[in-house]
């Protein structure tokens, strides 16, 4: 017993004897990729800061471009309210502008509206005096009894008369035209 016992405690010498070899060289390569992984994070630690030195100028870049764009949107926001203002401006203006002309066409619409019926009355007067008057004279000139001197053209006279009023009254309803244009 004592032989097996010193063989097994022998085995056992030897397996701790390669085990604390396994455990160096485990020790060993453990390092060295240590050494490795140290050597690769200084490498990304160089990456990231020439990243940074990179990246610096273009946030500092993004943030010029964003205040630009904000300075720009404040007066496109300006720029909308002054539009909306004229526009507001216009639209009442041109409300204004309705209701006075609504307002100027029913003031004038009757006096001008009389005025063209009390022209017409005197012209159709004046046309019905002319017929009368031609009628009466041709009666009178056909008997012997003349009130009137032949030569006198009184009828040449209502003419020009006639016509005159009608030449107003074609201005006025010119002006009426234009004024329904408007």
């Amino acid at each position: 017993m004592n032989d097996t016992y010193q063989i097994l405690v022998s085995i056992s010498i030897i397996i701790q004897i390669i085990l604390f070899i396994a455990f160096i060289v485990l020790i060993f390569s453990l390092t060295g990729y240590l050494k490795k992984l140290i050597a690769k994070t200084d490498e990304l630690k160089v990456d990231l800061n020439n990243f940074k030195l990179r990246l610096d100028p273009l946030i500092d870049d993004t943030l010029e471009l964003v205040k630009k764009l904000n300075t720009i949107s404040g007066k496109i926001d300006d720029n909308m309210e002054n539009v909306k203002k004229v526009t507001e401006k216009v639209r009442v203006l041109t409300e204004d502008i309705y209701e006075f002309k609504n307002k100027l066409q029913r003031k004038i619409e009757p006096p001008i509206n009389d005025t063209i019926n009390f022209y017409s009355a005197i012209v159709k007067g004046i046309k019905v005096f002319t017929d009368r008057l031609k009628t009466t004279r041709n009666e009178k000139l056909s008997s012997d009894n003349l009130l009137f001197d032949d030569k006198i053209d009184y009828d040449v006279e209502i003419k020009e008369e006639y016509n005159d009023i009608n030449k107003e009254l074609n201005e006025v309803r010119k002006k009426l035209e234009e004024m329904k244009r408007v």
